[in-house]
């Protein structure tokens, strides 16, 4: 049974190893060509290459859509599994083989590039996974399978991916035979409950300090690490990687928003638009990440400092 799996995410390579690791090995996996990294902007592989040609998965970098196509095509697949692929398959390229597409969310809400940070932000107690069929229209094909998880509160992105990347494998590899011989319902999307994520850029990490804590704590749990939350202090880019929020026991604020102050345990407690940012790990421009203890250790002067 031939089997293709296509992916070039974190996403993928997380749920290709679960499925690997529930006895379900795709026979050819497709991703992207290697990219520039790091300082010296090297060509390196993606971690799902790396990871497939260490399982000894036949792997073929996709150039475009042209070129996708021309690769199922030649193959002939049985079923083609797209997790975290950054290319919009056309319905030409559909058409040659069943496709399925592991969707981090509880499609119809969250469609688009960003459905697990959309979520964090918005506050979602719930969220969960979905597997549909494709078709041309992204994210929009029919149900065919779909499990809701309930979200600790304080979830930040890459945790909640893992759950979701391998939530979705256990699903098809427990559905595979009926997915290929079409015996599961088919439950169409309602589009008037569709929802739409966007693709974040790197001033949507900006922190704006008269928003509440609350906020500002859930887009740090969503957006590390990409593309991170920031202050500037002074000149320095301010990256807060984690934190918590302590509320106010009187109405606030007591300071102007973004004040730093020196909280207990040598913690920093930052002042927002309602309540306290308490920062548990930090990381100033052209230094490690560290704890706020230690940070304090040789930065002591930086209480009463503005973040801008």
């Amino acid at each position: 049974m031939k089997i293709i799996f296509a992916s070039n995410s974190l996403f993928g390579k997380i749920a290709l190893e679960k499925m690997i690791n529930l006895g379900a090995k795709p026979s050819l996996l497709l991703t992207s060509p290697d990219k520039k990294r790091g300082r010296g902007l090297k060509f390196e592989k993606l971690f799902i290459e790396d990871f497939a040609q260490k399982q000894k998965i036949e792997t073929k970098k996709v150039e475009d859509k042209n070129d996708f196509h021309e690769i199922i095509k030649k193959n002939q697949p049985y079923l083609v599994i797209v997790a975290g692929m950054s290319i919009i398959i056309p319905k030409e390229t559909l058409a040659l083989s069943k496709f399925i597409n592991i969707h981090p969310s509880l499609l119809p809400k969250y469609r688009g590039p960003s459905p697990i940070q959309s979520a964090i932000l918005s506050g979602e107690k719930k969220n969960g996974v979905t597997v549909i069929e494709m078709e041309e229209r992204i994210d929009a094909g029919p149900i065919l399978l779909q499990a809701e998880t309930e979200l600790p509160s304080n979830v930040n992105y890459l945790e909640a991916e893992e759950i979701f990347a391998k939530n979705g494998a256990e699903m098809i590899v427990k559905n595979i035979n009926s997915i290929i011989e079409e015996k599961i319902r088919k439950i169409e999307q309602n589009e008037s409950d569709a929802t739409y994520s966007k693709k974040f850029k790197k001033e949507d990490g900006r922190i704006n300090w008269e928003e509440s804590a609350q906020v500002i704590e859930r887009k740090i749990r969503a957006l590390n690490p990409w593309p991170g939350t920031y202050s500037k202090m002074g000149s320095k880019i301010f990256k807060i990687i984690e934190a918590t929020v302590q509320e106010q026991t009187a109405n606030g604020p007591f300071g102007e928003p973004g004040k730093m102050y020196l909280g207990t345990n040598h913690t920093i407690a930052i002042q927002t638009g309602k309540d306290f940012l308490l920062v548990k790990k930090l990381q100033i421009e052209g230094k490690n990440s560290t704890n706020s203890k230690d940070f304090l250790q040789g930065n002591m002067h930086s209480i009463g400092v503005i973040l801008s």
